[in-house]
């Protein structure tokens, strides 16, 4: 079932059942108003042939000619009466004789003072009324003088047909039935028509999106300017095919920077293979060959491992065994195993007494992370100028500083040196080795230990690049 017919389909369900309740209530409200209406017109006839009559010592005298009493003519509508003493004789009436009649068996059925609904001989309906007046006790029945009759007691009973009743029910049914199906069919066209309308842009973006080509097609969906979710929704589809599309135009291009930088190691092996190959040569100049592809291996191995770190997933590049290390102790056993593998490189460190704070890292990670700054920084510095490594803080950060002195990076090159395989303009010409992947792995490695690497240069002046931590709290230096 589509969208539109499931949102039809339960707007309808309601619309229906709250039509259909509305209905039975307004039938049910009128149909108790109506009998409601019925009952106060007999009542009001009760009380008027009451007064009708004269209760005293002797007995309940009728005196009709006193009163004046509803009296309808056969045949019409109305509220029917009949005056019926012991022993069944009716002493007074008005209405049609079926009426009477009718009343008159009623009278024998009846057990106590009521309105109530009965049936009528010819299968109609009537509301029935009835009162019975008591004289006293010692009553006598009739009287002696003529001109005086009274009874011991009367009942008074009224009667009025439902039919009229019953025929504006049928015409207020036939009205809400009508009424309530118009509406639910003109919801139901009107109602489909604006879910259609409503969520035909979902359907042209699912057609849209059936219809895009690779990653990479730069082909989006079309947004329309809605102010709602649908619009969101097609915003956020666009900028999710955005991110597919940078990631796949970085691994297009991570794919062909790391095929050449293979290349070149490669080929340069290659050459010096098939160079000691062309003739029989003496021992040293096969040692000088050897040498010379072993630092191309060596490289090559080192370009490797480098690629297969960049080439993980972020998430498998997280590190969650990390550990409150203290910077100040760790920098200086850190720089200790350095510089004995890099001499000749001159580094300063500085710290105050702050230098205390702990951070929580992982000791591997961070080591490698430092290893690639400071072989930046020996590789691009001046030579013979001290590398800097100071501990800084700010106001929840504290950090490592890498500074040094070379030749510095250009301002339109600042946002583009943690990118794999970039490499300056300066880099390029003058002649340094490297594949631009120093920095781009340090970026990871400070993500993979919950830090942030910044960087300031100034060209001729040196670079400076900083690794910031969130700062724990300052703790003493255990004895």
């Amino acid at each position: 079932m589509t969208l539109t017919n499931r949102v039809s389909s339960f707007f309808l369900g309601w619309l229906g059942l709250s039509l259909v309740g509305f209905a039975l209530t307004v039938y049910f409200i009128t149909r108790a108003n109506l009998y409601s209406q019925v009952d106060e017109r007999l009542k009001s006839t009760l009380e008027t042939l009451s007064a009708g009559a004269e209760i005293n010592e002797k007995g309940v005298e009728w005196e009709p000619h006193e009163r004046t009493l509803p009296r309808p003519q056969a045949g019409e509508g109305g509220v029917a009466w009949l005056v019926v003493a012991p022993g069944g004789q009716a002493i007074d009436q008005a209405g049609n004789r079926t009426a009477t009649n009718w009343l008159l068996f009623q009278a024998e059925q009846a057990k106590s003072d009521s309105v109530y609904t009965a049936q009528h001989p010819i299968d109609v309906s009537m509301r029935v009324g009835r009162l019975r007046l008591e004289g006293p006790t010692n009553s006598t029945y009739p009287t002696s003088n003529p001109r005086e009759v009274t009874y011991p007691s009367i009942e008074l009973l009224v009667a009025e047909s439902l039919v009229p009743v019953h025929s504006e029910l049928k015409r207020l049914a036939a009205w809400l039935a009508g009424l309530t199906l118009g509406l639910w069919l003109f919801a139901a066209v009107v109602g489909r028509w604006l879910c259609r309308r409503t969520l035909a842009p979902v359907t042209l973006m699912a057609n849209e999106a059936r219809s895009i080509g690779s990653v990479g097609s730069g082909e989006r969906l079309t947004v329309f300017k809605t102010d709602d979710e649908l619009e969101e929704l097609g915003r956020t589809f666009n900028e999710a095919l955005d991110r597919q599309d940078e990631a796949f135009e970085r691994q297009r291009q991570f794919t062909g920077a790391a095929a050449h930088q293979l290349r070149t190691p490669l080929a340069a092996m290659l050459g010096q293979v098939e160079v000691a190959l062309r003739r029989d040569r003496d021992g040293e100049e096969y040692r000088a060959t050897l040498k010379t592809v072993a630092d191309e291996v060596r490289h090559l191995h080192g370009l490797t491992e480098s690629l297969l770190f960049m080439a993980r997933a972020d998430a498998d590049a997280l590190v969650p065994d990390v550990q409150a290390i203290v910077l100040a102790d760790w920098l200086n056993n850190f720089l200790e195993d350095w510089k004995s593998n890099h001499s000749g490189v001159y580094v300063t460190f500085s710290a105050d007494e702050r230098a205390n704070t702990q951070v929580r890292a992982h000791p591997e990670f961070l080591s490698q992370l430092m290893s690639n700054l400071l072989d930046n920084a020996a590789k691009y510095g001046k030579h013979g100028s001290p590398i800097t490594l100071r501990i800084v803080f700010s106001e929840n950060e504290v950090g490592i500083e890498v500074e040094d002195h070379g030749t510095g990076i250009d301002a339109k090159d600042l946002p583009h040196v943690f990118e794999p395989f970039f490499r300056t303009d300066s880099a390029r010409t003058g002649g340094l080795r490297g594949v631009g992947l120093g920095l781009a792995i340090a970026k990871r490695l400070a993500s993979a230990v919950s830090a942030r690497i910044t960087v300031t240069s100034i060209v001729g002046q040196g670079s400076r690049f900083v690794v910031w931590f969130p700062s724990l709290a300052d703790s003493a230096r255990e004895a």
